[in-house]
């Protein structure tokens, strides 16, 4: 199986580079709210992966930093760096639906890599601002189902988690310990958000959710969640208790007035999923403005952990 996962990844590590060919040109054709600083950084990096040049990479990744691919497997910076020096073998990525937004200290590039016109990956490649420069903090990918495939997001009674209904994990309590108070802010808002869907409360929902809100369900078939789609979807009347996946594992990082959230989702009957959310403090208030999950489809077993 370790043999298995790692094949896989050095190809998605393959894919990743040959996505970065044209990226730079669709950002340029439009995009929002865009830093130069950012856009240098990630084109710059883009060069860097189509090359192979391990050192010019390593230059732009923090040190915390992390990849997700579209099968779930997260790998450090380290094994990042070593899947980089394999050449790539064809370039038919084209991209498209690219935006740079900024947020402070931290910013994200997202949109989506399309083999022969057809989008098969939506990604996200978050930066934040050190004393030395932009660095990429964590990308995640997810994998664009084809098109009659289930949508993303499961009916408003939601799916059947391994908690037991009342929800206390996670509306009352996470696998994390906050150690600051920005950190600790960040998970109470994450837990309103959680809370207000399984009260169908869609007001207190969209109070902690910034207006640009764009979510990516690891069920995506190519539609984006917007805000008020969300919020539609939260007042439907359901016969049964809204019982949210459990969360098995959390970070949270902080930069200025925007964090990360980086998680790991399990649900009853299902396969784990990885989640990345990105909150903006706005207003007075956390408020959440990206969410990405990515089915995990090799869990690592007991030997390996």
């Amino acid at each position: 199986m370790k043999r298995l996962v790692g094949s896989f990844f050095v190809i998605s590590a393959i894919c990743l580079r040959l996505w970065t060919a044209n990226a730079g040109e669709a950002l340029a054709a439009g995009s929002a709210d865009n830093n130069p600083a950012v856009l240098k950084a990630d084109q710059t990096l883009q060069s860097a992966l189509k090359k192979g040049n391990e050192k010019a990479i390593g230059d732009l990744l923090d040190e915390q930093f992390t990849w997700t691919n579209e099968t779930g497997q997260t790998r450090p910076r380290a094994q990042f760096l070593r899947d980089s020096r394999t050449p790539s073998q064809n370039s038919d990525i084209e991209y498209t639906d690219m935006e740079a937004r900024d947020y402070g200290q931290l910013a994200i590039v997202r949109g989506l890599g399309a083999h022969r016109g057809q989008a098969d990956i939506f990604f996200v490649r978050i930066w934040v601002k050190r004393p030395a420069g932009w660095r990429l903090f964590a990308q995640q990918s997810t994998g664009v189902l084809p098109k009659g495939a289930l949508s993303q997001q499961l009916p408003p009674v939601g799916n059947v988690g391994t908690d037991a209904p009342g929800c206390e994990n996670p509306c009352r309590s996470v696998p994390f310990t906050p150690k600051t108070a920005d950190q600790q802010e960040v998970v109470k808002a994450y837990q309103a958000v959680e809370t207000a869907v399984t009260e169908r409360d869609a007001a207190t929902w969209a109070y902690h959710v910034a207006e640009e809100f764009k979510g990516i369900g690891r069920r995506y078939t190519g539609k984006l969640d917007t805000k008020e789609e969300r919020v539609a979807q939260i007042k439907q009347t359901g016969s049964g208790p809204v019982i949210l996946p459990k969360m098995v594992s959390l970070q949270v990082f902080n930069f200025g007035d925007a964090a990360i959230m980086i998680a790991d989702h399990q649900a009853s009957g299902e396969q784990p999923f990885h989640v990345i959310r990105a909150w903006v403090k706005r207003d007075g208030r956390w408020q959440l403005f990206h969410r990405q999950e990515t089915t995990i489809e090799h869990p690592p077993d007991a030997a390996s952990r």
